[in-house]
């Protein structure tokens, strides 16, 4: 259980009822959203607090807090850190307090590792597809919204499914695992540390999700996870999750007095809006943040 802490002074209160959405990608990471459509997207839609937690990335936080106060959404600084536990991913929400307005060099440092590691094993999968044969002369409009250049494992895959070569993205990922594709994960004891060195909170993402290489926890083994490492809380509310998963998330935070995060994972407006969560629900979190709901 994490050990009490007290809240920083609210530098900002919202309504109970106010909007809020905790966790969102851009195309910074692995979303499509651009970061300023995101946002003013968000600012039309009268969200008043929200976190864009972009896949271990921190160069682009003060940009996407910048466009925030254009458009009058706060944006907490955050950020998605991918970690192993027990060979198996646990992706974990980061967040850092409005005050700091940054995310700390200890956390930086490691998810900057990652992230590079992540980026070496993407132009290695590419150079392999070449070698087999594979050409992709359509790759400057496919990647165009990144400035036509890969950053992530999943624009190997994107290459293949737009040029003919795969028909699905499980055949597309296939193919880039064929190839030498792996998931660059940091060990979880390592990242918690560092993150909370930097100040962050940290919160378990997703925790009943399962496609891809995300790993649903049951019960069993999520209560193992929490008995093992200083996690602060958990995503209880997320649009996979079930009413059954959502209320059992609900009790666990309150018997371990664990903060609970509520999150869309919108990646576009296609794949998933972003969803305007009542800001009560994660009130005990945003309290840890310097926004105070009442």
């Amino acid at each position: 259980m994490p050990e009490p802490t007290t809240n920083p002074p609210a530098i900002l209160t919202i309504a109970p009822g106010d909007a809020i959405d905790l966790q969102m990608h851009t195309t910074y990471s692995d979303g499509s959203w651009a970061p300023d459509a995101l946002l003013a997207y968000l600012a039309e839609q009268r969200f008043r607090v929200v976190a864009i937690t972009d896949h271990d990335q921190v160069t682009h936080i003060p940009e996407t807090q910048a466009l925030g106060q254009q458009h009058g959404v706060v944006v907490i600084p955050a950020l998605e850190m991918t970690t192993l536990w027990h060979g198996v991913n646990a992706d974990i929400l980061c967040f850092a307090p409005l005050e700091s307005g940054f995310i700390g060099d200890d956390l930086a440092n490691v998810v900057r590792r990652t992230e590079e590691g992540q980026l070496a094993n993407t132009h290695a999968v590419h150079a392999e597809l070449l070698r087999q044969g594979y050409t992709f002369p359509h790759q400057m409009e496919v990647l165009l919204a990144q400035g036509s250049e890969l950053r992530r494992p999943g624009d190997n895959m994107l290459l293949l499914q737009a040029h003919g070569y795969a028909q699905s993205p499980g055949q597309a990922l296939k193919m880039i695992w064929d190839a030498g594709y792996r998931s660059i994960k940091a060990p979880i004891a390592e990242g918690l540390a560092a993150a909370h060195a930097s100040g962050a909170i940290t919160i378990l993402a997703h925790p009943g999700r399962s496609d891809g290489e995300i790993h649903r926890f049951d019960l069993p083994e999520l209560v193992e996870l929490l008995d093992e490492q200083p996690l602060d809380g958990i995503e209880t509310y997320y649009p996979v999750h079930t009413p059954e998963q959502t209320q059992t998330y609900h009790r666990l935070a309150q018997e371990r007095g664990l903060l609970e995060s509520a999150g869309s994972d919108s990646h576009s407006l296609r794949h998933r809006a972003p969803i305007p969560y009542p800001a009560q629900y994660c009130a005990g979190l945003l309290a840890r943040l310097g926004v105070s709901v009442g």
